[in-house]
């Protein structure tokens, strides 16, 4: 391990996109699941109550870095899905306080034109391609086309290549045909000996590019990198990185994960495929065990571990129709509300522990800055997770949902809009969620910290439950006026705004 560099800690901040905490907290309790987290907890605080603030990539992933709720940072499908220039970046505070800051993103969205990557000095980030075809082993970060919606797949490819009307269409097909992506990349991967290496990983660059970048800063600047790793979203590869019979294969095969068509109602996924969905999704997790391991040795080799401050955490989870959803969007159930979140804090005594209280996304950014002996970031009611003082029993965190952005709607009939295209916020505080949206009563549940499950409806004629539910309305008609007060800025003129302009 290097030595010690400077009194303010480096910061190593990992999202498992779209992992979602039950799950992730079981697999992590096995040690033959995935050995390289389940050592790792013992050295992290843990927060089971982490509801994410968003059921999509770029209002969570917005969140994270600006500590603000949806219907403050108005990167959302309501607005337009881009982080306009308003709200500062935690990126952009540690930047200014003196930190190399670095950028490496698997995800698509996640990347310049969508505003996500404000104050980082160097960005890399992945396109579609490198998502579908894994057995090309791409080791270097592509460079998107910027040019298209930020809500369109943006393929992978060289600055100013030109458009491509059916490598796009590839680009949007594929997911709906899983077993032929699958294969394809099962036999190139096999015909070029990259199978074993690369495939299981999307954007396996990040590594080496990481550990280059880090490389590179002087031993005396802190640093402040970012990884994005993308292998738990749909649709899933048949093994994920563990050897796959022939009879498992085409079991796989016969199970579709065509998101587009369950979104259109044409297709109602059998108990067999959710449950060979579900498996994927549980597989692509081994994956990320071993991506996080390399990262954090990679890391741990290039600064001083013992002086870092590493956080673990998802951008929304992914459900499995638990409650009539599939993967994420749409609703606030708890599979896509409820993420993990470990805190890993150099000479922090809450290291090891788990706590009781809830935490949301929009405490990151301050649990990073109060390290610096900053007092508040983004929400007024944001805390220092590693602040014990800082909890409260009144303690309220919010989660949005705001249906289908624009163009989604082609295709989706009047009933199936009504069920998917609407705006939804959850307030958790207690043992008591509360739902309300911009249609009907709101509703309250019984959650427990392992989000497992339906959870148990509640009369919203006691305290508690009343109560929640009078904060879930305050958010829904604050996200409302929000909405209303403000100009969609998905427009050309802000997206330009949004990469810097």
């Amino acid at each position: 391990m290097a030595e010690a560099r400077s009194s303010r800690p480096d910061v190593l901040l990992i999202v498992l996109d779209c992992v979602r905490s039950d799950l992730f907290e079981a697999e992590v309790a096995r040690p033959d699941a995935l050995p390289f987290l389940h050592s790792l907890r013992s050295q992290v605080a843990s927060f089971p109550r982490t509801a994410s603030t968003a059921s999509w990539t770029i209002p969570g992933h917005a969140s994270l870095f600006t500590g603000l709720y949806p219907w403050d940072h108005g990167a959302h499908c309501r607005l337009g899905p881009i982080l306009t220039r308003e709200p500062e970046t935690i990126a952009e505070f540690l930047q200014r306080e003196g930190y190399a800051t670095g950028f490496f993103s698997a995800n698509s969205y996640v990347q310049p034109s969508t505003g996500l990557a404000r104050g980082f000095q160097e960005t890399l980030w992945g396109g579609a391609r490198e998502f579908f075809l894994r057995f090309a082993s791409i080791q270097k970060a592509g460079c998107p086309d910027l040019g298209g919606h930020p809500l369109t797949p943006l393929p992978a490819s060289s600055p100013g290549a030109r458009p491509s009307p059916l490598r796009d269409l590839a680009m949007s097909s594929l997911p709906r045909l899983p077993a032929v992506w699958d294969a394809m990349n099962r036999t190139g991967g096999k015909l070029l000996g990259t199978y074993a290496k690369d495939m299981h990983a999307v954007c396996p660059w990040i590594e080496p590019e990481l550990d280059g970048w880090l490389a590179r800063q002087r031993p005396d600047q802190p640093v402040f990198a970012f990884v994005n790793l993308v292998e738990a979203h749909e649709p899933y590869l048949a093994d994920g990185g563990d050897p796959v019979s022939v009879g498992r294969w085409l079991s796989y095969a016969r199970s579709g994960q065509d998101s587009i068509s369950w979104i259109r109602g044409a297709w109602t996924p059998s108990p067999r495929e959710v449950a060979s969905v579900r498996a994927g999704y549980v597989r692509s997790l081994r994956t990320l065990d071993r991506r996080v391991q390399q990262i954090v040795e990679r890391f741990a080799s290039r600064r001083d571990w013992d002086n870092t401050l590493f956080v673990l955490t998802s951008d929304h989870g992914q459900a499995f129709l638990e409650q009539d959803l599939l993967y994420h969007r749409f609703r606030v159930d708890e599979p896509i509300a409820r993420i993990p979140l470990w805190i890993r804090s150099p000479g922090s005594a809450v290291t090891g522990a788990r706590s009781d209280e809830w935490a949301s996304l929009v405490d990151v950014p301050r649990t990073i800055a109060a390290r610096l002996g900053r007092t508040s970031f983004g929400d007024a009611g944001s805390r220092d997770l590693l602040d014990p003082a800082s909890a409260s029993e009144g303690t309220a965190v919010y989660c949005m949902t705001d249906g289908m952005p624009a163009g989604e709607e082609r295709g989706v009939d009047e009933a199936r809009r009504h069920l998917l295209d609407r705006l939804e916020v959850a307030a958790y505080r207690g043992n008591v969620k509360a739902v309300a949206g911009e249609v009907g009563d709101p509703s309250s549940y019984r959650v427990s910290a392992e989000a497992v499950g339906v959870p148990t409806r509640l009369a919203g004629d006691s305290a508690e439950p009343a109560a929640v539910i009078e904060l879930a309305r305050a958010a829904i008609d604050l996200a409302r006026a929000r909405i209303s007060s403000r100009a969609y800025h998905g427009s050309v003129e802000h997206r330009i705004a949004g990469w810097g302009y």
